[in-house]
């Protein structure tokens, strides 16, 4: 019986690289990770560059939603056209773009064009050209992966990935911090501009079969349309997409307000919060990891119930202690929950949509997650300055509770 068991844990440890298998999808897993790294790195110096310079907190928003608004207004109808257009040449050219937006931002602040609150204008310009670019890149990349690997790999692959995205966004914000107080956030940004270096070397060297324009072509908005109508008639995805956006909308932004609840409810310092980010991350990798190993996908859809329920139980057992050891054991299942919650309905929506469909579809997935979410923020803001912080968040815990409930009753009435 241990024989047994020790050789299925290492069957379930293997499953995790199953996707790596696969050349192409390797070298674009590998160029992501250092890119990533970057990406985060940069993310935390333009913050912290925003609020040194202007010393607003109305200015460090702004820069902020100049950069994820796009996403709501343009990844539609780039969603669109990832389904009758090259996705390998429109992503070699995304992260080109990103590169040179890194290396120009590196430049102006080592040059010490940026430096005063008047600058604000090119950080806010800046920030908004990495959205637009952003808002174009997003579905074309969610897309990708049915041509890096096989469609019995698929759910594999995109858990990796979250893999990556994850482990960059536990690691990142730390060297980012440690880089911007050190050596000063130029240099920041000069690292994620040559991090590009990696990704479009592995973008170079895959070996993909030759792109077959469509011959079935509408005009642009009868195909948005024609895609919503997929969505619609489509009853696990259309159940998919609302749970993800419920979840971006209600459950995300509480990172957002992570530094009031720790320093204002819990009267942390900068080590606390460091903590709990920790602990978020490492439920989040661990997540990832999970879904990674899993080889039959069958109950992902009852999985999204079970982690629903697990992000309420814990944002409730986090605003109601004040023990900071219990705030960290509480921050581990809700990292857990939600990050396996959004990499479950990728993999969900993925492994089910048809592929002449697929840009469409994960158009509306990249709005559901990452469009929701700042609107859900700024609906934050109100009712925490009306309401105690604690009493908002266990109200948040209960509706999301009461949402898991109601969407496994759904599930189970489609099914």
């Amino acid at each position: 019986m241990r024989r047994f068991s020790s050789h299925s844990g290492v069957n379930r440890l293997l499953n995790i690289f199953t996707s790596l298998s696969s050349r192409n999808f390797k070298l674009y897993f590998f160029g992501q990770i250092v890119s990533l790294c970057g990406t985060w790195i940069q993310h935390v110096a333009l913050s912290w560059l925003t609020y040194e310079i202007t010393d607003s907190v109305m200015l460090l928003v702004v820069v902020v939603l100049v950069n994820q608004l796009p996403t709501l207004i343009i990844t539609p109808f780039a969603g669109a056209y990832s389904d009758r257009v090259d996705r390998y040449k429109v992503i070699f050219s995304t992260q080109a773009l990103f590169m040179i937006q890194a290396l120009v931002l590196s430049f102006l602040v080592l040059s010490g064009r940026i430096a005063e609150t008047s600058d604000a204008w090119i950080l806010i310009c800046l920030s908004g050209f990495s959205g637009i670019i952003s808002a174009i890149d997003a579905p074309f990349r969610q897309s990708f992966y049915s041509t890096l690997v096989p469609k019995r790999y698929m759910s594999n692959a995109i858990a990796l990935n979250s893999v990556t995205i994850n482990t960059a966004r536990f690691v990142g914000p730390t060297i980012g911090g440690l880089l911007a107080v050190h050596v000063g956030e130029g240099y920041c940004f000069l690292i994620n501009g040559l991090s590009y270096i990696a990704v479009l070397w592995s973008l170079m060297s895959l070996k993909l079969r030759p792109f077959k324009p469509s011959i079935y072509r509408l005009p642009i908005l009868q195909t948005m349309k024609e895609g919503y109508i997929y969505i619609k008639e489509t009853t696990t995805i259309r159940a998919v997409l609302i749970f993800t956006a419920v979840v971006s909308f209600v459950v995300l932004p509480i990172m957002s307000v992570l530094p009031v609840l720790i320093k204002d409810v819990y009267g942390g310092d900068g080590a606390m919060f460091g903590y709990v980010n920790s602990a978020v991350g490492a439920g989040s990798v661990t997540a990832a990891l999970y879904l990674a190993s899993m080889k039959n996908t069958g109950k992902l859809e009852k999985l999204l119930t079970v982690m629903a329920v697990t992000m309420g139980i814990s944002i409730i057992a986090m605003a109601t202690t004040t023990n900071s050891v219990l705030v960290c054991v509480a921050a581990f299942p809700l990292g857990f929950a939600m990050i396996g919650s959004l990499a479950t309905s990728n993999i969900l929506i993925q492994t089910v949509v048809d592929d002449s469909k697929r840009g469409r579809v994960m158009s509306f997935f990249t709005m559901a997650l990452s469009g929701m979410c700042p609107l859900g923020g700024l609906v934050y803001a109100p009712f925490v300055e009306q309401f105690s912080l604690p009493h908002v968040l266990v109200c948040v815990g209960l509706f999301i509770s009461v949402f898991a409930v109601y969407y496994e009753l759904h599930r189970r009435a489609i099914s």
